[in-house]
């Protein structure tokens, strides 16, 4: 029901109004009824309505100054005014304001009817395209995600990825049954499906969002508590499966990635998800749900062969090219010229190690999915390579390119290193100079005062100021250890021309002032 105020002085005629027609009838409830435009402002600052049916004559605040209260504050709102034939002048300018409607007075029911049958046509054509535009932005945030850079490295605050659930995994569905090669009856079964699937969702300790993604396979990213087994998983799955089925005709056949707690491994469990749904063509036995834990943990005799994981990251991290490469020679020739009953498993075999490289150097700041994408390729670009020798090649690039990105990361951070060193010897050398500051060090760096503050606290993890007061304290113990030094000449000494402010930094620092550490001293001259 769509929320309605009714805005007219004259009491009688509002209940009138508020109780002589069928508004349920018409799509509306009456909300509240206002004897002037300040009441219907306070109103509608606690109770949020969808239309306001307002007199144009009324006290305080008229119909028309209500309508340009409404139109500059709450432009959602639509208006009808209602007039009598005295009010021409009125009825321009609420026309001009932008209202709705208007209705001339007297009125009777039919003209009511009529007339709030149109505004509320209106309505649900206003609600329709603000639901298709949330769900086109919601649907462009989940892709993004899936493809790895839909997030905001310094908020993080999408809702996919907030502590409502511990864990984050994705399921990708296929559908099955007599019309599946009929594009048309297929895609409307996919929506059927997809309708279905969020009405479902939330049950039990598993959240989930489900879409139609960038490659039109139906989608879902999956949140749960860290203590929801696989059972659980799989009894969701098969409800989902069932109920759809009912409801559409499809069968569903679910693939499911494992669920990790760092929601940047969405497009490798998207891409685990596929590759688990995928899988029902290679088995004999009909399986409607398939984890990706399966496929890793699958029993034939040539399993045994299998990348080294550790050695290629480390040949990755060391830019040992040669290596690399020998390394992955030397696995793929295990396949070579033999027979392999499950062929498929060389393409999970490839793409396990690339998610495992993927997953690891994002400790060392190198975003695959981007790298990948800035290059046009993607994991499973893997597949299309028919011959081991392309797949060799094709993981040799996108390790190529890993490598690459390695090094300008160490290259940043080595130079960025070096400028946080740079700067510190400038303060070991200057602390005892008054005038030394962030734009002293700064213009001899060449660098910016918030950059090098920046630096500087990164590496060293102390502000500069706390870097140059220690060093300048810790001289002044040496000093203070010659009773013939007076404390002004120790403070000008060390950069302190204030010697005030130096007394009081000291104290603060070891509880005690200059003069009175001096006398705690052993062996001190009296």
């Amino acid at each position: 029901m769509y929320q309605l105020i009714i805005v007219e002085d004259e009491k009688a005629i509002a209940q009138g109004i508020a109780n002589s027609n069928p508004w349920h009838e018409w799509g509306f409830e009456v909300a509240g009824v206002c004897y002037n435009g300040e009441e219907a402002v306070e109103f509608i600052k606690e109770h949020p309505v969808d239309l306001v049916l307002s007199d144009i004559r009324m006290p305080k605040m008229d119909g028309v100054a209500l309508m340009q209260h409404l139109n500059r504050y709450h432009p959602e709102i639509k208006i009808i005014i209602l007039s009598g034939y005295n009010d021409f002048e009125y009825l321009q300018t609420a026309i001009r304001s932008g209202v709705t409607e208007y209705l001339l007075k007297p009125t009777d029911v039919d003209e009511f009817a009529e007339l709030f049958q149109k505004v509320k046509q209106a309505l649900d054509q206003r609600d329709q395209e603000r639901e298709m535009k949330e769900k086109a932005e919601f649907t462009r945030r989940c892709n993004s995600l899936l493809r790895g850079y839909g997030y905001d490295e310094e908020a993080e605050e999408q809702e996919f990825y907030q502590a409502q659930a511990d864990l984050i995994g994705v399921m990708v569905i296929n559908l099955s049954g007599e019309d599946i090669r009929e594009k048309k009856k297929y895609h409307k079964g996919q929506m059927a499906a997809l309708e279905e699937l969020n009405r479902l969702k939330g049950e039990e300790a598993i959240f989930g969002q489900f879409i139609l993604n960038y490659e039109e396979k139906i989608t879902g990213i999956l949140r749960i508590d860290e203590d929801c087994g696989e059972d659980s998983i799989r009894d969701f799955a098969r409800r989902l499966a069932d109920k759809v089925q009912d409801s559409t005709g499809f069968e569903l056949n679910c693939g499911i990635s494992s669920f990790y707690p760092d929601f940047r491994m969405l497009p490798q469990c998207y891409e685990q998800a596929k590759c688990s749904a995928y899988q029902r063509i290679f088995l004999e036995e009909k399986q409607r749900v398939i984890f990706y834990r399966q496929i890793q943990e699958s029993e034939f005799d040539y399993y045994q062969f299998a990348f080294d994981e550790e050695k290629i990251l480390k040949y990755i991290l060391n830019q040992e090219r040669g290596n690399l490469a020998l390394e992955i020679q030397n696995t793929f020739s295990y396949f070579r010229n033999h027979m392999v009953e499950n062929y498929d498993y060389i393409n999970q075999m490839s793409l396990e190690i690339l998610f495992y490289v993927s997953r690891k150097l994002l400790k060392y700041n190198v975003r695959a999915e981007k790298l990948m994408k800035e290059h046009g390729c993607t994991y499973t670009d893997v597949f299309e390579r028919e011959k081991l020798e392309e797949k060799e090649a094709f993981l040799l690039f996108v390790f190529d390119m890993f490598m690459e990105e390695c090094q300008a990361q160490y290259s940043s951070s080595t130079k960025t290193r070096d400028l946080a060193e740079s700067i510190r010897g400038i303060v070991d050398r200057e602390y005892m100079v008054n005038g030394i500051s962030l734009d002293y060090v700064a213009e001899k760096v060449r660098k910016s005062t918030a950059y090098i503050s920046k630096i500087f606290k990164n590496e060293f993890e102390c502000n500069f100021s706390t870097y140059i007061t220690e060093k300048r304290l810790n001289h002044s113990l040496e000093l203070l250890q010659d009773p013939s030094r007076k404390v002004y000449e120790i403070s000008q000494d060390i950069g302190w021309a204030d010697v005030s402010n130096y007394i009081k930094v000291f104290k603060k620092k070891y509880g005690v002032s200059p003069d009175e550490y001096r006398r705690l001293l052993p062996n001190r001259q009296v």
